[in-house]
Order: structure tokens, then sequence, then C-alpha cells
């Protein structure tokens, strides 16, 4: 292996862990932006229950 082919195989090993890199990033503000909704969702399930229990009455 000449050293064109390294620095080839080197640039093309970088631009791959650049590739994991970025995925890993959306991957982790993908969970992140579940784990709020989920919890949105949760309070506004726990809201609703709340307030068919009074019978729909709002302060």
């Amino acid at each position: 292996m000449n050293i064109t082919q390294v620095r080839e195989h080197l640039h093309r090993l970088i631009d791959e862990i650049d590739d994991i890199y970025v995925l890993n990033g959306l991957y982790r503000n993908l969970l992140s932006e579940k784990r709020q909704r989920d919890e949105y969702e949760k309070e506004q399930a726990e809201r609703a229950r709340r307030q068919s229990r009074s019978g729909g009455r709002s302060n």
C-alpha cells in the first residue's frame, strides 16, 4: 500500500466515523424528544382524568 492509498483509506475511515458521530447525535436527539413527548402525553392524560373526576369543572 503506498502513501496515496493509505491517505484515501484514512479519509474514508474519517468520513465513516463522522457519519457514525452524526447518526449517534441524531439518535440521542430523537430519544430525548420521544421522552419529552411521552412525559407531555402522560401529563395531559392525567389532567384529563382529573377533570373528568371533577365533573369537568375548571378553576
